[in-house]
């Protein structure tokens, strides 16, 4: 990989042989992680990984961004990113002056993770994108889209559009049709896993998405380190997107797991695993 990170390959295996490998307390420092959820789901999705922090020691907080999980909000009212972001916004503007956070952030949830180093990089430990969108400017040009945007056409027509400002308008938001959300996003997850799923998704606002653009304001941005999870089995964000994404804004570490879109339901004891190994490369200040 270019860039100087490493690159690290890591396979599931039974929750006897990982753990050990773990330890359930860490004197040194207490690191608080932040979870950030794709488009459609919400805090919900990371309870696997939430648990396994926990028992750890760790602090974990999960959120739901606006209109996602329990936040009430209509996500076709959600027009810009900035308004779908806030949740986050609004935690790291209340968090005291000397505490800092690591965000993990899933898929679409990467955009959060970056517009975070860019306003707020003196708050932030470190930021991990697990099967995400890492995007140095956000959608800003073509490319961005072509690296970062999932291409579902080869499933052909798996997402419905709702349409909150009229027929003749972009879709305010989406959804991905139930029949399709277990082969594309959930297909070496538990069945329990993806049925769940199947009921708590909710449509997602794209018009917002699709327009997050982020303007460098200070090099502070640089200073956060950035983790990359890439999951090798990924139908919805596919490994060479993945690619072209770290190639372009490298980060400091890649791992490499054999997983489907969504590791914290297919694989989350290496995906726990993952996580504190790069909490463990934080460098205290």
């Amino acid at each position: 990989m270019s860039g100087g990170g490493r690159v690290e390959e890591e396979k599931e295996h039974t929750k006897s042989e990982m753990l050990p490998k773990y330890p359930h307390h860490h004197h040194r420092q207490q690191h608080h992680l932040v979870l950030i959820h794709g488009i459609g789901h919400g805090a919900w999705c990371w309870y696997k990984i939430r648990c396994l922090l926990e028992a750890s020691g760790y602090k974990v907080t999960c959120l739901d961004l606006k209109g996602a999980g329990i936040d009430q909000s209509d996500p076709n009212t959600i027009l810009t990113f900035q308004d779908y972001n806030k949740p986050l916004i609004n935690f790291l503007s209340n968090l005291p002056g000397d505490e800092k956070v690591v965000l993990v952030g899933h898929s679409v949830g990467g955009m959060s993770l970056t517009d975070a180093i860019h306003r707020f990089a003196n708050k932030i430990h470190m930021a991990i994108y697990v099967a995400a969108t890492m995007l140095e400017h956000g959608f800003s040009t073509h490319q961005d889209f072509k690296d970062g945007k999932p291409d579902l056409s080869a499933f052909g027509n798996v997402v419905k559009f709702i349409y909150g400002l009229g027929p003749d308008q972009p879709p305010t938001s989406a959804i991905m049709k139930e029949n399709f959300q277990h082969q594309i996003l959930y297909q070496m997850s538990p069945l329990e896993d993806s049925t769940l799923a199947s009921m708590l998704l909710r449509p997602g606002p794209v018009l917002a998405l699709q327009g997050a653009q982020f303007e460098r304001t200070a090099d502070a941005a640089d200073c956060v380190p950035r983790v990359y999870i890439k999951t090798m089995q990924d139908h919805a964000i596919k490994p060479e997107q993945q690619d072209a994404m770290i190639k372009r804004w490298p980060p400091s570490q890649v791992f490499v797991l054999d997983s489907d879109h969504s590791p914290f339901f297919s694989t989350p004891i290496v995906l726990f695993g993952l996580l504190v190994k790069a909490l463990a490369s934080i460098k205290c200040s």
